[in-house]
């Protein structure tokens, strides 16, 4: 695992470095890698800088740059493979909520939690999963009134 950035000067510094490391890899065997992830190294570390960063400015542009468009990808993903489908609102409200839920939460990531990536899907899982079955619940208590 890689050291663990802390503010958001030390993350540029890192951001340059990692860079240009993939730049110029070093020879692999075999074949060339070709997924290009969505939530990856970059995205994690961008957590901990924003974690850790008290400047509001530089927290805006780590998360406007770096961070938005994993959690964007990641509430689409977890809303399809379990098929929130049927929350009050339309797809955009539920995916714009589950974001806002997972920017509350930033910051009791830690990275002795695990990778950030399994940390935010989890969380934006058990949101959906509550969500849903509350909703459930009104959803059996409303009863049809026939006059």
């Amino acid at each position: 695992m890689t050291e663990n950035i802390f503010d958001v000067n030390a993350f540029n510094k890192w951001l340059v470095e990692y860079e240009e490391e993939q730049k110029n890899p070093k020879p692999k065997r075999g074949r060339k890698a070709t997924k290009n992830y969505y939530f990856n190294i970059i995205t994690e570390q961008a957590v901990i800088a924003y974690n850790n960063e008290s400047n509001k400015m530089k927290r805006d542009v780590i998360y406007t740059k770096y961070i938005h468009k994993a959690f964007l990808k990641l509430a689409e993903n977890i809303i399809h493979t379990f098929k929130f489908y049927n929350l009050p609102g339309g797809y955009s409200d539920i995916q714009n909520e589950v974001i806002a839920y997972l920017i509350e939460k930033i910051d009791k990531y830690t990275p002795d939690k695990g990778r950030a990536f399994s940390y935010f899907s989890i969380v934006a899982k058990n949101w959906l999963i509550l969500n849903n079955n509350n909703n459930y619940k009104r959803y059996k208590m409303h009863t049809q009134l026939d006059s």
